[in-house]
């Protein structure tokens, strides 16, 4: 038997690199759906415990390097040099038939070059590539130099790309499966019995943030807002979503603080994350951290602002990078600013009440924005993203159905 026909008969073998949870729920699901048209994948490479349960050999587990914030990375640099340096030499002793990458930009575009710079000839797919059209536009060449594959989950991103060379597929995002129906939600009734509210003129659901560091940037101001608008607007409930107990602790000591205790499952609730949409289906406005919970928001066609603060050293940097007026993702989709957008200096209290204030007083700019948002959910692609990236990479793995649109 000839080299080429002992390749043939193998069975395949795929590498596939996470860095983060969310990136580690969508590669766990494809690699779930690839399994059932070709069992006899293997797969390996560094993920989460969705990749574990789905049958990958984990080399190691995203917790050991997952990092957050410029400072944080710049001290894990030695170990992410060692993490690429054994990848490479695992790649060498494996001679797998794809390379997968699934989001985490900044660690996948560097394992990128170095695998392509020693296995010229080993397929490359990005699955959630960097957002090169957000900010750091010079990432463009590192893919197009790279990438064999990009699987895209914005429509604007694959013209992007193609406009460059780059070889790239639209598959869809993955929200437009996530958002459950309205019928599979409590009614409102219901959901408001569930969180202890008994009735509310107005309610605002606030989603200040999964991580430590934004609660404890947003939540000074946040309370503020609610605070006064609690006594402008007496008939206003407030929800807001914690990510954790330990998060929810942290905002209660905040709430103490300022006086607001004496506030709780009165004018407001605190919920877990396992309620969020219920409680975006049912509320009158959202306030959002910028970010994948704003397009959830839109999903539901609320109105909302659109928040972030941090530290300035990060916030500068970002200025110098960015490439886009706005940073909101239901404003990029709508192709302009749709909703307001409060940062930095701008996310402020008196900001949140004013356009609280706007938003809700006036009907005819309700309606406008509802009206836009609802469209939004018809542009994050039709069918199912997971089936579609798994077409694509079984082309890899069946050489011959490979083309580059």
């Amino acid at each position: 038997m000839s080299e080429d026909e002992i390749s043939k008969s193998k069975s395949p073998s795929v590498m596939t690199i996470v860095g983060d949870v969310s990136a580690d729920r969508h590669a766990g699901l494809l690699i779930k759906k690839l399994k059932e048209s070709r069992p006899d994948i293997s797969f390996w490479g560094v993920g989460g415990d969705r990749m574990k349960e789905a049958g990958v050999e984990l080399l190691h587990h995203l917790e050991e390097f997952t990092v957050f914030g410029i400072s944080a990375v710049a001290k894990r640099i030695p170990l992410i040099l060692k993490l690429e340096k054994e990848l490479c030499a695992e790649i060498e002793a494996r001679k797998p038939d794809l390379l997968l990458l699934v989001d985490y930009g900044g660690f996948n575009l560097r394992i990128s070059s170095k695998v392509r710079d020693r296995f010229k000839d080993l397929p490359i797919v990005y699955f959630i590539t960097p957002q090169v059209w957000a900010s750091r536009p010079w990432r463009i060449n590192k893919i197009k130099e790279n990438i064999s594959r990009a699987l895209v989950i914005f429509p604007f991103e694959e013209a992007i790309l193609r406009e460059h060379g780059i070889s790239s597929r639209f598959v869809g995002h993955p929200l437009s499966e996530q958002i459950p129906k309205e019928k599979d939600l409590p009614d409102k009734n219901d959901f408001l019995a569930s969180i202890g509210m008994e009735k509310a003129e107005e309610i605002v659901s606030i989603f200040p943030g999964s991580r430590k560091q934004e609660l404890l940037d947003h939540s000074p101001i946040l309370l503020q807002a609610m605070e006064e608008l609690i006594e402008r607007r007496p008939g206003m409930k407030f929800i807001v979503s914690m990510a954790s107990k330990n998060m929810e602790n942290l905002f209660k000591k905040a709430l103490a603080r300022c006086d607001l205790a004496n506030h709780v499952d009165k004018e407001i609730f605190i919920i877990s994350q396992d309620k969020n949409y219920a409680a975006m289906q049912h509320s009158d406005m959202v306030w959002a951290k910028s970010g994948t919970t704003t397009l959830e928001v839109a999903m539901f066609a609320k109105p909302m602002l659109i928040f972030y603060r941090g530290d300035w050293i990060s916030y500068f940097i970002v200025l110098v990078v960015k490439t886009i007026k706005n940073v909101g993702l239901p404003n990029l989709l709508a192709g302009k600013k749709l909703v307001p957008e409060l940062l930095q200096l701008d996310c402020s209290a008196k900001q949140f009440v004013r356009y609280t204030n706007d938003l809700l007083d006036v009907p005819g700019l309700q309606k406008e924005i509802v009206k836009e948002l609802s469209s939004i959910k018809d542009r994050l692609g039709k069918g199912n993203y997971i089936t579609n990236c798994a077409e694509e990479i079984l082309k890899y793995l069946q050489p011959d159905t490979v083309d580059s649109a």
